[in-house]
């Protein structure tokens, strides 16, 4: 076998089956990515040609066993631990190649246990995802909305989505001053460590509160991050939560309306990773 795994070039948007191994790892052309992309970056390598640019990656992943990915840019390659959706950037001059280990769809190669793990994730593309773990709550006054393009408000909210087309919102016209929509998880989780990440957007005068929770059945909710107020017509980045989950604990995301109807907070692209996050 060579020294580097071997690249197989797939259709976009095909999910190939499991063929990781840890005897023989191959890595994929799953698509094109936005270059700024930092995200779980372990190491990045220079060199002129995209030959010497893979020659220098894919070895380097193959040894690293938090790798399972790279991108060859212009000029540079970088190694990116988890697994991570391709999508594609407005900006095609700004476009790297994600090469990745094959695995099923919604799966990652964890090089720790030698074998593709389960990875969570809602994009909200579709009402039913495959991969997410999370849904409405029952113990709250009023549901999340998932919508594509601008909110019915004017001036608050976002005009489309970070990602693809679909987010969830909280729609604040017709609701209470601190009335609550809240999302929780369905998922009996393996006891260890994990990595929330998220985007988020914060848009209006009356903003309220974002916030991320655990609960232990049910005890009182134990809150993990949170944000309030006007964070600008922009979607943020939330690079990390570390969470300690286990089969009992729920993962509780909770919007809290402001007091008035310029207060409408959306979120997308919701990861939960089997890892702590990175420091």
């Amino acid at each position: 076998m060579e020294t580097f795994a071997r690249v197989v070039l797939i259709l976009w948007g095909w999910r190939g089956i499991a063929r990781a191994s840890s005897s023989c790892l191959q890595f994929e052309l799953t698509g094109e990515v936005s270059t700024p992309d930092p995200v779980q970056l372990i190491a990045n390598y220079s060199a002129v040609s995209r030959t010497e640019l893979f020659g220098k990656c894919a070895p380097s992943c193959l040894r690293d066993k938090d790798c399972n990915a790279f991108d060859i840019c212009e000029g540079e390659c970088r190694t990116i631990r988890g697994w991570i959706p391709v999508y594609e950037d407005s900006n095609p001059s700004n476009l790297c190649e994600r090469h990745q280990i094959e695995c099923d769809d919604e799966y990652y190669y964890d090089r720790r246990q030698e074998m593709c793990v389960l990875h969570y994730y809602c994009d909200f593309e579709s009402v039913t995802e495959a991969g997410c773990f999370l849904t409405e709550s029952h113990q709250d006054q009023f549901d999340w909305s998932r919508h594509t393009g601008a909110t019915g408000s004017v001036n608050t909210g976002p005009s489309s989505a970070f990602l693809g087309s679909y987010y969830k919102y909280i729609e604040t016209s017709g609701n209470y001053e601190n009335n609550r929509a809240t999302l929780q998880s369905t998922v009996a989780f393996e006891e260890k460590m994990y990595c929330l990440t998220l985007y988020y957007h914060m848009y209006g005068s009356t903003i309220g509160e974002l916030i991320i929770a655990t609960q232990d059945g049910t005890q009182t909710p134990v809150n993990h991050w949170s944000m309030t107020g006007d964070q600008g017509n922009v979607w943020h980045r939330l690079p990390g939560v570390s969470l300690s989950l286990d089969p009992h604990t729920k993962v509780l995301i909770t919007a809290v309306k402001g007091s008035s109807l310029y207060g409408d907070i959306a979120i997308d692209f919701v990861e939960l990773w089997p890892f702590d996050c990175p420091q």
